[in-house]
């Protein structure tokens, strides 16, 4: 075994501290915490409490670069500040993990993959954990393998009610972030519905405001019409949540179908039953262990810059939709 990659972390927030910092250590040999950055000492002590050896700390991004020990960081930072750090960190000659989405609008999201080709063969990699998911990986398979037929139509509806001690950062609840929460997780689902379906031609949504601690909107729903044929629809609401919800994909065919979560795959076919139950608490450190290991020895991954750009571009192309009233075709940009 090589020597590990010393890492970076840029950002102390609660994901740094719930899964990203955890999924690194359970990466054991293979990579190394270097250092932690944030704006506030403490902030980043805090996270550097939790790993089991001494890291450096870091209040300056600028230093933190210029460290040449550095080989990669791994940035979880709020959404605005992504395409200001991300081409600082490549230009400093460092391989980059950046969290999702890939910046607020597909124009900056250009701009970036466009100026990170100045960069030689450092590895970018944006981060989306549900293409690492155990459960659609399965399902994807079973699609693909003809398990169900000719798939027909999906259906995806999540209540996510946001609590106000999640919000944390101002950035999240500003009204700054275009699209709000409806970014920040919509490019989750999209990911998770690409993996299943393949690409997403059109959409045509409605959004509402339901709580004014959410702008600007918390809730859409999307009609979708996938590149193979397959129609379905997307209801997401961080406003509320109900008992009676669910947070399954579900998938017809001409075959059978399936239902997919997170934890959970069911296939139905010819009156029987398949189950299939899945650990929904790695797909954060599978993630990172490709980004290591393209690092390492430039191994593949899911999570190029340019997957997280189509995700991006279906996200938005259903706020324009429900801004406008209008249906939108989806730019393909994979």
């Amino acid at each position: 075994m090589g020597r590990p990659v010393r890492i970076a972390l840029i950002g102390a927030g609660a994901f740094v501290r719930k899964a990203h910092a955890p999924s690194l250590l359970e990466l054991g040999d293979t990579v190394q915490i270097a250092a932690v950055y944030s704006r506030t000492r403490r902030s980043a002590e805090t996270v550097a409490e939790t790993i089991p050896y001494e890291v450096d700390i870091y209040t300056d991004i600028g230093a933190l670069l210029a460290d040449g020990r550095i080989e990669a960081v791994d940035i979880v930072l709020p959404i605005p500040m992504l395409p200001e750090v991300v081409p600082q960190a490549l230009a400093a000659g460092k391989h980059v993990f950046s969290e999702k989405p890939i910046a607020q609008t597909v124009g900056e999201a250009q701009a970036l993959i466009a100026a990170s080709r100045s960069y030689g063969d450092r590895v970018w990699m944006v981060g989306e954990n549900w293409r690492y998911e155990e459960a659609f990986q399965a399902a994807a398979r079973a699609v693909q393998g003809g398990r169900i037929g000719q798939p027909l139509f999906c259906d995806l509806s999540l209540q996510l009610p946001i609590k106000a001690d999640y919000q944390g950062a101002t950035w999240r609840n500003s009204g700054e972030v275009l699209g709000g929460y409806l970014l920040d997780g919509g490019v989750h689902h999209v990911a998770g519905l690409r993996v299943l379906l393949g690409e997403i031609e059109s959409v045509c949504a409605l959004t509402a405001a339901h709580r004014e601690d959410l702008p600007p909107a918390d809730t859409m729903s999307t009609a979708l019409r996938f590149g193979n044929g397959v129609v379905g629809t997307y209801l997401i609401t961080y406003a509320v949540g109900s008992s009676l919800g669910t947070d399954a994909v579900h998938i017809g065919g001409s075959e059978g179908s399936l239902r997919v979560s997170r934890g959970e795959l069911v296939l139905k076919r010819d009156g029987t039953c398949e189950r299939q139950a899945f650990n929904v608490l790695i797909s954060v450190r599978e993630e990172l262990a490709a980004f290591v290991a393209a690092v390492r020895d430039g191994s593949p991954h899911r999570n190029s810059p340019q997957e997280a750009l189509q995700d991006l571009a279906v996200v938005e192309a259903m706020l324009k939709s429900a801004q406008t009233g209008t249906l939108q075709r989806v730019a393909r940009h994979v």
